[in-house]
């Protein structure tokens, strides 16, 4: 479903404090009292996501070149590819980056910035349902292995649906494009909820749910909304209401249909939930009145269908395989895109009471 500029907004404003962890750590987002909103907070996942994707990519062009005679690319014999591009589109976010490369005689290798780092490049995207054309801001940055790239920059939010074409112009006009289209699960097409299931003795509670026409989420996270009586009149701390999301990344199985399952640790949740509230309640954020479990529910990350490996399996030896996921036009390299889908739904008191929240 798609985010709202409130809700977005909802979604980023920060408890008093930042949470207590990043990086594949649970972290908190505040709700507005008595409202569902549609919207997260993100500990900014772009920067390590495109990380990633950097050193796929790289992998891809030293196999491409290792077939050549020559491993460098030719400016005047270089079957008319101008420049290397690879970033993405991110529903979650307001600020896009891409990295651009020249295609040129010799690798581009800066090693300090006082060298020359014009680049004859300018970044340009159109929202192809509008026709909104924006130009990207350029900088020139130290990369993570020391070396210095040439980084293109733009503010704005995405839709999911649509599509969006990026343009990497030289000052010839030359150019290299690629498009991509922000992925969207319908909001008919409900996750699938399987039965909460108890260990013998009580102490394990899953439930498995079902995430249709999704065979290669990018990122899962279980979210559960708590909130307790206080209207923030009581010493010791304000009044709790607040979703809080336990990430579970990758995990989960593909299914027959081009499904994704994936099996939920309720009560495994349900402490890591607890030790946050415990954390912020020692700082003073919340007082000591007990918390109850609203509604809980699954936020999934999606990659645009282009970008999905093959079989949905992250392998480098299959994705340096040369043009196998690469979308640049008259360049190599890839823009993709990242869209997102939330649902929740109440929580039962049984299964509150089970989880020992107060009701």
């Amino acid at each position: 479903m798609g985010l709202t500029w409130l809700e977005r907004e909802t979604s980023r404003r920060t408890l008093p404090r930042q949470p207590l962890a990043t990086d594949g750590l649970p972290f908190v987002a505040p709700a507005i009292a008595g409202s569902l909103p549609d919207a997260t907070f993100s500990s900014t996942p772009t920067l390590s996501v495109l990380r990633t994707y950097v050193r796929l990519l790289l992998l891809f062009l030293a196999f491409s070149t290792f077939a050549c005679s020559d491993t460098t690319l030719d400016p005047f014999d270089n079957d008319e590819r101008y420049f290397t591009v690879y970033g993405f589109l991110d529903q979650l976010e307001e600020n896009h980056s891409v990295r651009v490369i020249p295609v040129t005689r010799n690798p581009e290798l800066i090693l300090a910035p006082t060298e020359d780092h014009r680049i004859d490049a300018k970044v340009f995207s159109t929202d192809l349902t509008t026709g909104w054309i924006r130009e990207w801001d350029h900088s020139f940055e130290k990369l993570d292995d020391g070396t210095y790239g040439h980084i293109f920059r733009s503010r704005f939010i995405v839709m999911p649906g649509r599509r969006y074409r990026l343009e990497v112009i030289r000052a010839d006009e030359k150019m290299a494009w690629a498009e991509t289209r922000i992925p969207e699960i319908p909001d008919a097409a409900l996750f699938e909820k399987g039965p909460i299931t108890f260990s013998p003795d009580s102490t394990q509670i899953r439930q498995e749910i079902t995430i249709p026409r999704v065979a290669s989420p990018w990122d899962i996270n279980a979210i559960y909304l708590l909130n307790n009586q206080n209207n923030g009149s009581q010493p010791g701390g304000g009044a709790l209401q607040a979703f809080f999301f336990v990430p579970y990344g990758r995990s989960g199985l593909r299914t027959a249909d081009g499904a994704w399952r994936v099996t939920l640790n309720l009560n495994q949740d349900t402490e890591t939930v607890r030790q946050l509230v415990a954390d912020y309640r020692a700082e003073g954020v919340y007082d000591q009145t007990p918390e109850s479990a609203m509604s809980m529910g699954v936020q999934v990350r999606i990659m645009d269908t282009d970008w999905d490996p093959p079989l949905g399996v992250f392998d480098p030896e299959v994705l340096a395989q040369p043009d196998l996921i690469g979308n640049v036009q008259n360049g190599y390299g890839h823009f993709g895109a990242l869209g997102i889908f939330r649902e929740e739904w109440p929580i039962d008191r049984a299964l509150a009471r089970a989880l020992g929240y107060e009701w």
